[in-house]
């Protein structure tokens, strides 16, 4: 197995794992949703401080003020995007809240059309066409809630996340440039990072924010992310040096597969804490495996064209 392709297939276990984290943390660690994203948002800032200095100390006079902007305005679409991911997590289960929120990379080929006069395949349409079909297949095989589909409301909060994360990568392609690489992650990261600290005008963050930290759960699960994240982070620009982009993020799409197949693990060895994570009987269970595949197809052909 080529090297390239090895990392590649390594990255989205390990980002499924950081998707089941989260799931754990909304559901058994916080009172509220919110505060979560909160914390996440002080590590940012932090880290964007430190950024800040290094552009500081090379010359305030070679900034990138536009690109800086657009950066912010990118992080700040990301920051929104995850905190309705987890909004929707604390509602469904993560194996389906991931899978719908793969439709990402189809938005980004419509708003590629729209606004950066990009072509699309008829190849690619079908493919759009497939992961529409799977999503649609994943939301109606119930899920937690006992309708024919999810619930109305996480679909909407997971469709708004996606839809947020494909508006950043539009963002990026607009104002990526290599000789300002820093100033985009500087511009990128406090952007995400100032968008989870508004949080702290909401009453019930204010009351937990100076508790939450003290759990020692918590800290370890946050801490296993954040370590997770970096070092998914590294093995992703290790394999697209290795091969082409497009064959990664075509590998990557596998992700919402590995979430299922973590969550089924989960639910088979602790009964006890995690048999709610997957739908009991097959009869729900087969087509939610079946949904999800399809859409991993049809993503993973469109990440090619």
């Amino acid at each position: 197995m080529p090297l390239w392709l090895l990392l590649a297939l390594i990255v989205p276990f390990m980002l499924a794992a950081v998707n089941v984290i989260d799931k754990l943390v909304v559901d058994r660690h916080v009172k509220t949703t919110l505060l979560y994203p909160f914390y996440i948002g002080i590590i940012e800032m932090l880290m964007a401080s430190s950024l800040l200095a290094t552009l500081l100390l090379t010359g305030i006079e070679d900034v990138n003020w536009t690109v800086i902007g657009g950066a912010m305005a990118m992080g700040a679409a990301r920051g929104l995007g995850l905190i309705a991911m987890f909004l929707a997590l604390r509602l469904e289960q993560v194996s389906r809240v991931i899978a719908l929120w793969f439709l990402s990379p189809i938005m980004v080929v419509g708003m590629a059309v729209v606004f950066l006069s990009e072509s699309v395949s008829i190849l690619a349409i079908g493919a759009i066409v497939m992961a529409s079909i799977g999503a649609g297949i994943v939301s109606w095989t119930g899920g937690e809630s006992s309708r024919g589909f999810m619930a109305p409301k996480v679909i909407a909060l997971v469709l708004v996340s996606a839809f947020a994360w494909a508006t950043a990568n539009i963002l990026t392609k607009q104002f990526v440039d290599d000789d300002s690489f820093w100033q985009l992650y500087f511009g990128s990261r406090a952007g995400f990072g100032l968008v989870m600290l508004v949080l702290i005008f909401s009453d019930e963050v204010r009351h937990e924010a100076g508790v939450g930290w003290r759990s020692r759960p918590l800290v370890g699960l946050f801490l296993m992310s954040e370590i997770i994240v970096t070092v998914s982070l590294i093995l992703f620009y290790s394999s697209i040096k290795l091969a082409p982009v497009s064959l990664v993020s075509a590998v990557g799409s596998i992700q919402p597969f590995a979430v299922l197949v973590y969550s089924i693990g989960l639910a088979l060895l602790f009964p006890a804490l995690f048999s709610g994570w997957v739908t009991k009987g097959r009869k729900k269970l087969i087509p939610q495996f079946i949904g999800t595949l399809v859409l991993v197809v049809g993503v993973s052909i469109v990440s090619i064209q």
